[in-house]
């Protein structure tokens, strides 16, 4: 009994055993049905017309028309439209309606600038396209809240030529998240990988400036204003020339460094979490500047600068933005210990980037004669001693990046021998231009504690500007030398104590005197090989005029005639090249054109050896590959750029060869 009872439940178990395995590979097989891709529903497409009136416009305006010939009626919830563009900013972005057949309400948008597009979805209310009819017209307005503009030149959903209703695949459609109707744009580009930042820093051997490998450089550069004003807290013409156009332009002439005049006060307010706006920034012009703030403007600048292969210096032209003209570093509104916070955080930002090389202390400190508000240069302890005050903000500069130029401009006046600045006057002082003046260094150089950064400075001008004694009679190179240049500062020079930097220096071509001093100045910046910023870039400045005509965008060539000669032409990064990358540019190691060599390369190296891929991203990928120079790709370049990689070497044997 107890046996048949066994067997009983042994075949229960089995019987049920099979009948869930039975269940569980129908269950498998029911459910990969399930899980299928269903077909997409065929037989939906987008009809497009262009409703803008120009290539740049304040909104993007993709007219469209849905049509239904899938043979079933689709519910329009069910839908989403993608327009595939670039978005220039960063303000918000919203969707408007001028006239739709189902009414605006019924409409809404999702931007996705980071993935390149903007969907378009419609309510649960938006009505039914009935098979073989249309959505009726849907004339989209995609615009910024800023009523900013957008340069759709590159905008892959964007072609004027479509100028009534017609099919068009480069809008996609979706439905029920399938993609049922045209070509989907491609992503945005990365942004490219900046060059190595770390490798550029320049220093000091005797009145020589040298890069990291030792070869001398020569800073030939231009002033670019109005960030240190109150009425622009930015770069002066925004409204009316484009902020890269402008850098490559420069670059494209030869000028490799450009020196950003800015303030003390709006250094302050950015440490201090300020929103500043820039203005004068028209978005027809910088659509890509739109909704940026001074201190992102200036960043932008900075990050375009790398592209081009420029170097900034920054110069502190002022403690506050309404007081430009002022004699010291500091006033009634900035104490010296805020100026040096200013500094500090300016140079905290930038400490790791090489495009940003030099800093210049302070912009022209002057006056003329005895009074409380004349900048001294002497060994005292006189807070408006220069000297002290420039090596007390030079060390607190250097304490957060030690690579930096030092630039150190000089004063008005200097004592006659036998007096001091207590008693100086029209017949006991020697005067110069603001901040021109470095008789002192003679007796009282600068000291700091990297002497291999420290750059002097002046600042040198025109009879347009003020009719100085050397003027008052027919003048020459030689006079101009022997009674102001070489007394003043180029004396610094000739005996070696340290480079010089002539800071600004320009003026206008009227007055044929003025035009005369020009020319004999920059004959003498070209024969010597002087550094220099000429001032300016902007045709705003008053008294000198500037580089460009009043239309920001051309260049008065026969002022760029005088100047010419005087630029050496050649970039300061060792990578990129003035004006930008070239056909010719690479970096061995860089087989995918990123201008960084890493992991990324490494591995395409390896794929191509392994001859998974038989080529690499960059044009320059096979000759960049070739690290040791044996004219092929093997696995002994892998292991050196693995080396390379790992910090195991600096350099590959195929540049160490070059280099003998």
């Amino acid at each position: 009994m107890g046996q048949k009872h066994f067997k009983r439940s042994l075949l229960s178990v089995l019987t049920i055993s099979a009948l869930i395995i039975s269940c569980l590979f129908s269950f498998i097989f029911v459910n990969a049905d399930d899980t299928s891709e269903e077909p997409a529903l065929e037989g939906l497409s987008i009809h497009y017309m262009d409703g803008t009136l120009d290539v740049k416009y304040q909104s993007m305006r993709p007219y469209i028309i849905i049509h239904n010939n899938s043979g079933m009626d689709v519910d329009m919830a069910d839908l989403r439209v993608r327009y595939y563009y670039e978005k220039e900013g960063v303000t918000e972005e919203v969707l408007t309606c001028f006239y739709t057949a189902i009414g605006a309400d019924k409409i809404f948008a999702e931007f996705h600038p980071e993935l390149g597009y903007a969907e378009i979805g419609f309510t649960s209310d938006a009505g039914i396209i009935k098979s073989g009819g249309n959505s009726g017209q849907l004339q989209l307005v995609l615009k910024k809240i800023s009523n900013g503009y957008y340069d759709q030149s590159n905008d892959y959903s964007y072609d004027p030529s479509y100028t009534d209703y017609a099919e068009y695949d480069k809008i996609t459609l979706y439905y029920k998240g399938k993609l049922v109707w045209g070509k989907e744009g491609p992503p945005p580009p990365p942004e490219p990988t900046p060059p190595p930042n770390n490798d550029d820093w320049l220093h000091v051997e005797g009145n020589l400036i040298k890069d990291a490998q030792g070869n001398t450089v020569y800073l030939t550069g231009i002033n670019w204003f109005g960030f240190e004003t109150d009425g622009a807290n930015g770069f002066y013409g925004l409204n009316k020339c484009n902020l890269e156009d402008s850098l490559d332009l420069m670059a494209k002439l030869g000028f490799n460094i450009l020196r950003i005049p800015i303030s003390a006060e709006i250094i302050l307010q950015w440490k201090n979490g300020e929103r500043v706006e820039t203005s004068f920034v028209n978005t027809y012009e910088n659509p890509r500047l739109d909704g940026l703030s001074s201190l992102e403007i200036l960043d932008y600048t900075i990050n375009h600068m790398k592209k081009n292969g420029m170097k900034a210096m920054i110069d502190m032209h002022s403690s506050t933005k309404d007081s430009y003209q002022e004699n010291l570093w500091y006033n009634k509104d900035i104490t010296m210990e805020e100026f040096i916070e200013a500094w500090k955080w300016i140079v905290e930002r930038y400490k790791d980037d090489d495009t940003v090389i030099a800093v210049d202390l302070k912009n022209e400190p002057h006056g003329k004669y005895s009074g409380p508000n004349i900048a001294k240069w002497d060994d005292s302890n006189d807070p408006n001693n220069w000297k002290r005050a420039a090596e007390i903000i030079a060390e607190e500069i250097l304490a957060i990046n030690p690579n930096l130029l030092i630039v150190v401009e000089g004063v008005e006046a200097y004592p006659m021998e036998g007096y001091d600045y207590t008693n100086c006057g029209e017949f006991t002082t020697y005067c110069n231009w603001w901040g021109g003046n470095l008789r002192g260094v003679a007796d009282h150089p600068v000291v700091i504690s990297a002497p291999d950064k420290l750059v002097y400075s002046v600042h040198d001008y025109g009879p347009d500007i003020y009719m100085q004694p050397w003027f008052k009679k027919d003048f020459d190179i030689n006079t101009l030398y022997e009674e102001c240049w070489y007394p003043n500062w180029y004396y610094i020079v000739e005996q070696n104590i340290a480079p010089m930097l002539i800071g600004e220096w320009g003026g206008k071509l009227i007055n044929e005197n003025n035009r005369k001093w020009l020319e004999c100045l920059a004959t003498f910046i070209s024969e010597k090989k002087l550094h220099h910023t000429f001032w300016a870039f902007n045709p705003n400045s008053a008294d000198t005029g500037g580089l460009m005509l009043e239309d920001w965008k051309t260049v008065d060539e026969e002022k760029y005639a005088i100047i010419e000669p005087t630029l050496w032409k050649k970039g300061l990064d060792h990578v990129i090249p003035l004006g930008g990358i070239t056909e010719d540019t690479f970096k061995y190691g860089d087989v995918n054109g990123d201008f960084a060599v890493n992991s990324n390369d490494l591995t395409l190296i390896k794929r191509y050896v392994l001859k998974n891929i038989d080529e690499f991203p960059s044009p320059h990928g096979l000759k960049a590959a070739d690290v040791d120079g044996d004219e092929k790709i093997t696995s002994s370049d892998a292991a050196l750029v693995k080396r390379y990689v790992l910090r195991a070497i600096t350099s590959f044997p195929v540049e160490e060869n070059q280099n003998e």
